[in-house]
């Protein structure tokens, strides 16, 4: 399973989020989205073979130009990672 988080332009109420998941949900191996209105993100969860590149072309042409700001495969095991310093990050 991997975890797309999306920042998605262009949105300015209700109706604009259900487009969205709309486009979103279109797209093959989608499981979930999650559209927040007031930050402007996206959670997309699925099974996506071609990463993010159908998710951003379907927003685009639906007029929600987007980029992902962070792409988390599998089970987030990139947050188990060190900080320079050699000690676990807390800000992950």
């Amino acid at each position: 399973m991997e975890t797309i988080h999306l920042k998605v332009s262009g949105m300015t109420c209700g109706s604009c989020v259900k487009h969205v998941e709309k486009a979103i949900n279109a797209i093959a191996g989608v499981h979930k989205v999650a559209v927040i209105l007031e930050t402007g993100t996206a959670i997309v969860e699925g099974e996506f073979a071609q990463g993010a590149a159908p998710i951003l072309a379907a927003l685009e042409e639906d007029g929600y130009p987007s980029v992902v700001i962070m792409d988390i495969q599998g089970d987030k095991e990139s947050n188990s990672s060190s900080c320079k310093s050699g000690g676990s990050c807390c800000c992950h």
